[in-house]
């Protein structure tokens, strides 16, 4: 019977155990470098070692702030380096930001003066294009205004309305000539040919006398312009023939025979 009692109180006792084990608060291990000789009634760590505490809070926390991990110096020191190397790396990227703006800002003052310098081109040459438009307008009233020319010589004379004309005005220039040959050329018995071209107005009139071919001889060729001067006036053109041209020009070819006479052609 006392065996029985005994193992119910032991059985009761183990129960009561298991009870307050179940609703007993959670424990905090900590590791601890000496062990206390005094064992604690109540443990608030677990430890590989006894250690009697205080039973205040604030060296609670002491423990566990000792029971956390401290970060190493080199971490500390590390994450300051980072914080610089960001500022260097933030400084480093303002400073290019501001060379940009400032690139930037140089380019768009080269445009406005690009433009300018093209504004003046195009003013100059608008200025230039209107100089040679007032030429050209002025060239084409004054051609417009020119004289309407109608050459003819020996060859080319049959085909032209003024063939009769030149025919009858070669015929008088010889008569003339040979009338008024120069006297020193005569008794020097001087021979010579040159190319002469007469202008004659509508009214024939004398316009121009040009020698295209010297003879050789001033004398000559001072005669020949002399024979078209004592010639002149000469016929007006043909009535049809003035309804073309203005100015008729008489290309001939004069010889000087070395006999005294003057020859055309």
């Amino acid at each position: 019977m006392a065996g029985i009692v005994h193992a119910l109180i032991i059985l009761g006792v183990s129960f009561d155990i298991d009870m307050s084990r179940s609703v007993s608060k959670a424990l905090e291990i900590v590791l601890v470098k000496t062990a206390d000789k005094e064992r604690p009634d109540e443990a608030d760590f677990l430890a590989q070692e006894d250690q009697v505490g205080s039973g205040e809070a604030e060296e609670k926390a002491i423990n566990q702030q000792q029971a956390a991990p401290q970060p190493r110096k080199r971490s500390a020191i590390s994450e300051s380096d980072k914080e610089q190397e960001a500022k260097a790396q933030a400084q480093k990227v303002l400073l290019q930001a501001e060379a940009e703006v400032a690139i930037d800002a140089s380019n768009k003052k080269v445009p406005k003066e690009s433009e300018a310098l093209t504004t003046a081109d195009l003013l100059r040459q608008s200025e230039e294009i209107a100089k040679l438009q007032a030429e050209i307008n002025e060239a084409i009233t004054s051609y417009s205004r020119r004289p309407r020319k109608l050459h003819i010589n020996s060859i080319n004379a049959h085909k032209y309305k003024a063939a009769s004309y030149e025919a009858a005005w070669q015929r008088k220039i010889e008569r003339v000539g040979n009338l008024n040959y120069p006297g020193e050329v005569r008794r020097k018995r001087l021979s010579g040919t040159l190319v002469m071209s007469v202008e004659l107005y509508a009214d024939g009139n004398l316009k121009k006398i040009i020698i295209n071919r010297r003879s050789g001889h001033k004398i000559i060729d001072d005669a020949a312009i002399n024979i078209v001067k004592l010639s002149a006036p000469f016929a007006p053109l043909p009535v049809d023939l003035q309804k073309d041209i203005d100015i008729l020009v008489i290309t001939r070819t004069w010889q000087f025979l070395n006999e005294g006479s003057l020859r055309t052609r």
